[in-house]
């Protein structure tokens, strides 16, 4: 089993130290107060692909990330006006009720900077292979090692996407500003920031020639493999409203790897219930633990929309102690603790496949996969499977059932910016905190976020 970490020989370690020092510049396009600063003569840079593997196998930077928006910003949980009111940071402060200066308290770019680190890695893996030559003895090392890199830089871009950068409009995607693509390693290169389509099209280009290079069965779920390849691909084109490839390519995951998990075989009294690296994970990353995870409470009408024969009623579910203000939190993440589960998993796959052959008015087909999934979530002879005639609306099931299924994985957020865009799916957000009532409204700018300030005025790239 490969550990979260490798341990590190001497010189990984001094390239550690060396993507420490350098990788923060990267984020912010060239600036020359930095460069003028030498790095130590002790300080590496990867030679070999073992040096080039174990950076993508440092789990902390590659598959870990501190993505805002993704879950604090979403509508599946509430803070009790006591726990906001204790809040140190301003910036949790501010995303929970959605201000438009989110970061005004911050002074480093921390959740900039941890999308962008797994960025530059990948970039110099990807440089670092351009000079090793590819023979047959270090082939099959050599595509996976870049089919890795580009699955990484991908993700980071996709993640970035769904936080600083507003829902994809194939109309306006051409206009509208996205993020900033890093393609090199080189930071003296002035970021700048793409639109929306580039960016989108250099996820998929990236996520397509990863899944030409990785294997079917990867050493661990902590590393990329071709299903994954698969798995970002159609979370990718679910959230650019492509339903019909977002199908396709759930399909394709679910052909490499489709294990469910019998929740009926689970402890539902333990503090998490889910192993970490269970049969369902086809790629395991996560989003570092966030106030919400830990002290917040499941929004009341998305908790009774549990049945009391549906095993994540309890699998998913903690309650509070009336002394620390009653309620109920959330403890089924995937990753076996707070942080929360963001990775991709054959569950997601179903109801991904299921939602798109809804949309296309296969609803029979459609609820077979929903059967399929939730046949694993009751309690043994209780689930009723849906059918045509007793289901009115299959779309709106599915996705229903998507959201109890999928919440605390980071994916609400991106659920509501496309789904807004459908008048029969808007939502209005509400928060009610110390008396006073704080809207989001479909359609809402402010569902891009507002870029660190630092980030301005470091790069010089346009605000929100």
């Amino acid at each position: 089993m490969m550990r979260k970490r490798l341990k590190p020989t001497e010189n990984y370690a001094r390239i550690l130290t060396f993507f420490h020092l350098v990788a923060i510049l990267l984020l912010f396009g060239s600036c020359k107060k930095y460069l003028d600063a030498k790095p130590e003569k002790s300080i590496q840079i990867p030679k070999t692909t073992a040096d080039l593997q174990a950076l993508l196998d440092y789990a902390d930077d590659m598959n870990n990330i501190s993505a805002p928006a993704l879950e604090v910003c979403s509508d599946d949980y509430y803070l009790p006006d006591n726990v906001w009111n204790s809040l140190t940071s301003v910036s949790r402060k501010n995303l929970y009720i959605w201000e438009r200066d989110v970061f005004n308290d911050n002074i480093t770019p921390g959740e900039w900077a941890s999308t962008y680190i797994p960025v530059y890695k990948a970039n110099v893996v990807l440089e670092g292979l351009e000079k090793l030559e590819r023979i047959p003895s270090n082939a099959s090392e050599y595509d996976q090692i870049k089919g890795s890199a580009l699955l990484y830089r991908s993700r980071s871009f996709f993640e970035a996407l769904q936080v600083w950068a507003l829902p994809y409009d194939h109309n306006s995607a051409t206009n509208t500003l996205g993020i900033p693509l890093r393609l090199g390693s080189d930071f003296n290169e002035v970021s700048v920031r793409s639109s929306i389509r580039q960016c989108y099209d250099q996820v998929i280009a990236d996520l397509k020639m990863a899944a030409t290079l990785l294997p079917v069965t990867p050493q661990h779920v902590m590393r990329p493999s071709r299903p994954a390849a698969f798995g970002l691909l159609a979370r990718t084109y679910l959230v650019m409203q492509d339903y019909e490839n977002a199908g396709r390519y759930a399909d394709s995951c679910l052909q490499l790897k489709n294990t469910l998990i019998d929740y009926n075989v689970l402890n539902s009294t333990a503090a998490f219930p889910l192993p970490r690296f269970n049969a369902e994970i086809v790629f395991s990353t996560a989003i570092i633990p966030q106030t919400n995870s830990v002290n917040g409470r499941i929004d009341s009408t998305l908790y009774r929309s549990y049945s009391e024969n549906d095993l994540r009623k309890k699998l998913y579910f903690k309650a509070f102690t009336a002394a620390t203000g009653g309620g109920f939190g959330f403890k089924g993440s995937y990753y076996a603790a707070n942080n929360l589960f963001n990775g991709i998993a054959t569950d997601e796959m179903l109801l991904i496949r299921a939602e798109s052959k809804a949309r296309k008015g296969s609803g029979a087909e459609a609820l077979e996969d929903l059967n399929t999934l939730l046949l694993k979530r009751y309690a043994t002879g209780k689930f009723v499977p849906y059918t045509i005639t007793n289901t009115a609306d299959v779309l709106g099931l599915i996705l229903t059932e998507r959201r109890k299924e999928l919440l605390f994985r980071g994916l609400r957020w991106a659920d509501l910016k496309r789904l807004n865009k459908e008048s029969r799916f808007r939502i209005t957000l509400k928060r009610n905190l110390n008396g006073n009532i704080f809207e989001l409204l479909p359609g809402d700018r402010k569902y891009a976020l507002a870029i660190p300030n630092s980030v301005i005025e470091l790069s010089g790239i346009p605000q929100n």
